[in-house]
This record gives C-alpha cells, sequence and structure tokens, in this order.
C-alpha cells in the first residue's frame, strides 16, 4: 500500500509540474504576442518590457530573444540588437537563424562594419544554404560598400530563389543603373513598380526609370534612393548636370540586348512626340501630360522592340522572365492600364485614374496574377 502511495504523490507531482510548465508557456506566448502587437505600433520600448517579461518566465525563450532583437533594431539600438540576434545564432534554433543573421548583420554595417556583415552572412550561406534573405542582405551591403559587381550577382541569386519580393527588383534596378546596364535597368524599374506601384520609394523609383528611358532629363542631384550606397560616379561621368535627355547610354550587344535597336526606338518615339520636356518638376498640368504620354509610348516600343528580339535562342534572366513578363502585357488589353497603375504614385492624374477606376485595375491584378479567365 505504501508503495502505490509513493507512486501516486509522485504522479500528482509530475502533472503539478506539467500544468505549472503550461501555465508558464501559455504566459509566454501571450507576453511575445503582446511584445510583437507594440513593435508593429511602433511602440519599442513597451514591446521590449514586454520580451523582457517573457524571459524572466522562461529564460531560454528564443522567440522572445529573438523579437527583442528585432525591437532594438527599429530603435537603431544597433549594440543590443547585436547581443540578442547572436544569442539566437549560437542557439542554432533553424526557425529563427536566417533572421538573426539578418538582425545582426544589419547591426554590424549600420555601424560601419559592413566588411564584417558580410563576412558574417557567407558563413550562413555556407552553414545553411541558399536562402533569398541571405542573399538579399549580401546585395545590400555589397550595395553599401560600392561593389556594384557582387551586389548585382547576390540579387540576381536572390530573385532566381523568390521573384515576389519587391525590394529585390528595386536594388537591382539602382545597381544595373550605376553599371550602365540600362535596359535592364529599365525593365527591374518596372517589375519593382508593377510590384508595389504606391510607396514614397516608387516615387522616387518611378523618377529614376524617366532618366534611364531618357524621357525625363537627368538632373544635377540624384533622385533620392531607397538604400543606402557610397557616393559613386553616376554613368561614368563626373558632370551630371551636362547630361541631358540626348546624351547617348552604351549602345552595344549585352547579354544578347541589342541596346542600338532600343535606344533608336526610344529616340524615333520621343522625336515623333516632339517631346520638349526642360523642367526638373511636373507641377505644370501639361508638361505631365506631356510627360505621361512619352513614359507611355516609350514603354511600349521598348516592349515592342524586346519582344520581337526575343526569338527563343537568347540566354539570361532577361530573356526567360522579364521579356516574357512585357511581352505578355504588351499583347493584352491592359497595356494603357499598366501604365496608370505603375504610375500612380507620380503622376495625380494616374492616381486620380486608380481611384475612380478600382474594378478595372483589380481585374488587371487579377489578370496579371492568374492568366487569362477575365478576358
Amino acid at each position: 500500500m505504501k508503495k502505490y502511495l509513493i507512486v501516486l504523490f509522485i504522479t500528482l507531482g509530475f502533472l503539478k509540474l506539467s500544468a505549472q510548465q503550461a501555465e508558464e508557456t501559455l504566459r509566454v506566448q501571450e507576453l511575445i504576442k503582446k511584445g510583437v502587437e507594440h513593435h508593429d505600433a511602433r511602440e519599442y520600448k513597451n514591446a521590449i518590457e514586454a520580451y523582457n517579461e517573457a524571459l524572466k518566465i522562461d529564460s531560454k525563450s528564443m522567440s522572445a530573444t529573438y523579437e527583442m532583437a528585432l525591437s532594438y533594431l527599429a530603435m537603431r539600438d544597433y549594440k543590443n540588437a547585436s547581443v540578442y540576434s547572436t544569442k539566437v545564432i549560437n542557439s542554432k534554433d533553424k526557425d529563427l537563424l536566417i533572421g538573426a543573421y539578418g538582425v545582426k548583420s544589419e547591426s554590424l554595417a549600420e555601424t560601419g562594419k559592413v566588411n564584417e556583415a558580410i563576412t558574417l552572412l557567407e558563413k550562413a550561406l555556407r552553414e545553411l544554404g541558399n536562402n533569398y534573405y541571405l542573399h538579399f542582405n549580401l546585395a545590400l551591403n555589397y550595395y553599401k560598400k560600392g561593389d556594384l559587381d557582387m551586389t548585382i550577382t547576390h540579387v540576381d541569386n536572390a530573385l532566381n530563389l523568390n521573384k515576389s519580393q519587391s525590394g529585390a527588383y528595386l536594388l537591382a534596378a539602382y545597381a544595373l543603373n550605376d553599371k550602365e546596364i540600362w535596359v535592364q535597368s529599365i525593365l527591374s524599374f518596372q517589375i519593382f513598380l508593377l510590384m508595389e506601384p504606391d510607396s514614397h520609394r516608387s516615387k522616387n523609383a518611378f523618377e529614376e526609370m524617366l532618366q534611364v528611358m531618357h524621357v525625363k532629363k537627368t538632373t544635377e542631384e540624384p533622385v533620392e534612393r531607397s538604400f543606402i550606397q557610397k557616393q559613386l560616379e553616376r554613368h561614368s561621368n563626373k558632370d551630371a548636370s551636362t547630361k541631358t535627355i540626348k546624351e547617348t547610354p552604351p549602345l552595344d550587344v549585352y547579354q544578347d540586348v541589342n541596346r542600338k535597336l532600343v535606344y533608336n526606338a526610344i529616340e524615333n518615339t520621343l522625336d515623333s512626340l516632339n517631346t520638349n520636356i526642360e523642367q526638373d518638376s511636373i507641377d505644370n498640368d501639361s508638361t505631365r501630360t506631356l510627360l505621361y504620354n512619352s513614359f507611355k509610348e516609350v514603354t511600349r516600343n521598348i516592349f515592342t522592340v524586346l519582344s520581337e528580339e526575343n526569338d527563343g535562342t537568347k540566354k539570361g534572366s532577361i530573356w526567360s522572365f522579364h521579356v516574357p513578363v512585357i511581352t505578355k502585357i504588351l499583347n493584352s488589353p491592359y497595356f494603357d492600364t499598366y501604365c496608370r497603375y505603375i504610375s500612380v504614385a507620380y503622376f495625380p492624374e494616374s492616381l486620380e485614374w486608380w481611384e475612380n477606376n478600382q474594378e478595372s485595375a483589380a481585374k488587371f491584378v487579377r489578370w496579371f496574377e492568374k492568366g487569362d479567365e477575365d478576358e
């Protein structure tokens, strides 16, 4: 009888312990959820307080530790962001490792340790294998360093793994433009704007794209960009103020792209429209109308030239992905809608069109994502 009582007491003790552990686990989860809500509301100090409470209950909670690192990063407290992200990395928690490497690498880069950030991310790639976020963060850090070749290499790797992230197309567009790979830069800008048409960075991206398309002259002060970069000479030209709408970019064949054909299409289009856009702003209604029509027709003829050149023998992502995308749009009934859609952040008239034609815009998006079901 005594033996059975001992077993019973032990069993009850385990049950009580399990119930307590379950209660503590639930409380930790609630605190983490509360912290995330504060973080999303940009109440970072409150978020950190919640995560600290969770860690008092369970000091080994890597979820709370990782979220803590994110909130410190958002506060630009890079020292603590690095400390907590390092704890997650050392834990080898597979679900959080990639994010933790991203937080720590950004903390290093933001404190001027870009080379250390690159070394860390390369180590992560070796350990974890190819991953979109690791390649994209490497591309960002090489871009900050001013190494455009490695930026393009890693952003290409990122896009080969995941083509659904708009930021990668924007980074590619910037790096390609600075390398004077201007046709590919135009297409990267267009894909970015198709995916993210209405943000602050969309407006600036559209402005720079117009310059690359020679629809608008390049200004002395470069367009504000979304990613920090070393001050590089744009387009190998020391006097950016001398650049005009008629300046000739590289016209040789590059990656099977006959750039002379594309450039001639742009020039012929602008000449036929009798464009004379001298203003650096778009405050004037007539200027905006002329600028929009020039953008639309130049886009149409760039798409046409590249579509006609795509004979199935050419290699590279521009021919396997970008050109098929623009050909699909060009040959659809939605080309005009597309031009309005990607220009909503730049032209007030496009924004007004979007607001007044929600159904048409939604129909275009459904068609693009799912095919021809709405035609």
